[in-house]
This record gives C-alpha cells, sequence and structure tokens, in this order.
C-alpha cells in the first residue's frame, strides 16, 4: 500500500500554527506615529480665547495636550510658551507622559508688567515629543490687559431657584457668575450668615460656586454676592423651603 507525503500537510499545519499567529501579532502591534495637539483652555467669551487682567496681575492658563498617536506605546511631550517682551511665564511641570489617543493638562502662569498699556497680547503654545525637534502647530491664546472696569458681575442659574420647596438631609447649593471682564470671588450667605466662598481662577469666563449644605427645616434664603477684581458687585437673592 502507497502512502502519501506528508511534506504539504505539515507545511500547511506549520503555517496555520504560527503564521496566522504571526499577522494577528504584527497587527496588534502595529503603530501609527502622529504630531501631538495642543489647546489652551482659558476663554473670556464664548469660543473667544484669553484671560482678562490688570497689570502686573499673574493669570492661570490650562494647556491641553493631546497624543494622537494610534496603537503605540506612552509618549512623553513638553511644552513650551512664548510671551511678549515684559511678560514673565512659569511652567512648574513642562512634562508630561499620555498613551495614545489621550489628553492630558499641564498649568502656565503669566505676570504681565505692573506698567503697560491696555491690550491684547498673545501668548503662543507649542508642544514636542520628547527627544525630537519637532513641534506641533501653535496655538494662540491672550493676556488681555485692561485697567478700568465700572460693570457689575451677573449672577445667573441659582439653586434652588426662587420659590422651591426641596427635601433630604443635605442640598448642594450653586450660583453662576460672568462679568464683562472677569469675576474675582463669589460669596453664599445662607439667612444672612456667611457660610463660603469660591475664588475664580479666569481660566473660564464664567464663575461657579457650589456648597454642600445639611438641610434645616423650613424657609430660608440664600443670598450670593459676586465681586470683581475692580470691586464692582451684583448679588442675588433667592428664598426657599426645606420640607
Amino acid at each position: 500500500m502507497r502512502h502519501l507525503p506528508l511534506t504539504l500537510p505539515v507545511a500547511f499545519l506549520i503555517w496555520c500554527t504560527f503564521g496566522v499567529a504571526g499577522v494577528a501579532t504584527a497587527a496588534a502591534s502595529s503603530c501609527t506615529v502622529n504630531a501631538p495637539g495642543v489647546f489652551v483652555e482659558n476663554n473670556w467669551a464664548w469660543g473667544a480665547p484669553g484671560s482678562w487682567g490688570l497689570p502686573g496681575q499673574q493669570l492661570t492658563y490650562d494647556i491641553e495636550v493631546t497624543n494622537y498617536d494610534v496603537g503605540c506605546s506612552s509618549s512623553s511631550f513638553v511644552i513650551s510658551l512664548s510671551v511678549p517682551s515684559g511678560f514673565s511665564a512659569s511652567i512648574p511641570t513642562n512634562t508630561i507622559t499620555l498613551k495614545s489617543s489621550s489628553s492630558g493638562y499641564l498649568w502656565a502662569y503669566v505676570t504681565s508688567p505692573p506698567l503697560i498699556a491696555d491690550g491684547d497680547y498673545a501668548l503662543t503654545a507649542t508642544v514636542q515629543r520628547a527627544g525630537t525637534s519637532a513641534t506641533s502647530a501653535p496655538y494662540t491664546s491672550y493676556d488681555k490687559v485692561y485697567s478700568s472696569d465700572t460693570a457689575a458681575p451677573t449672577l445667573f442659574w441659582p439653586n434652588p431657584w426662587g420659590g422651591e420647596a426641596i427635601t433630604g438631609r443635605s442640598y448642594t447649593i450653586a450660583v453662576s457668575s460672568s462679568d464683562d471682564h472677569a469675576v474675582r470671588k463669589v460669596d453664599l450667605y445662607i439667612d444672612n450668615l456667611y457660610v463660603s466662598t469660591t475664588a475664580c481662577d479666569d481660566i473660564s469666563y464664567i464663575c461657579q460656586l457650589t456648597y454642600k449644605w445639611h438641610t434645616v427645616r423650613g424657609q430660608h434664603t440664600a443670598t450670593f454676592d459676586s465681586y470683581d477684581w475692580m470691586g464692582n458687585a451684583g448679588a442675588i437673592t433667592v428664598t426657599f423651603t426645606v420640607s
């Protein structure tokens, strides 16, 4: 009885066992390297980059770095911030390590000169992969220097709203405030007694106060006072009931 040669079946078996696995491994380990991205979160109005600041005031800038790599291992990135002559910039931590397709945040602190004309001063942020010289496309934000302001901040979205009846052992009291320039702080009084303050960060043009209050049955008032950097004040009071 003749026996068929085993060369072809064995070779086919070897290919099935190792070849397909090799293809899968190669696909799983594929890596596409892309240029990183940088974005400065600060805005002085909806869709308007930058923050208002008085002469000599230090402003905080929230810088977002995005790793656009696909299927790669983590990489480290270094941010830089270019400021106008006479300004100073401090970036306590300028390096961040990110996984592929992820973002993270770093802080920069910018101080304008004490004697400077009102105007918009450009701040340019870039990011580069550590160990390389290529940088991302730049992102431009602004230090919007101003020296006068007569408009009071406005307050909106109070929680609770006027006339509301609330229940439960605790409740989150909140309000939002904005200004034609920048809100400095928001104070909260419950039944005319001071309970909390939120210092605004100047990153977003909206400042929000939240306070977890342990409720007391009965009728109450919540008064929110908002102040800008020139001392202009706005206020709103709501009356509510705890049952």
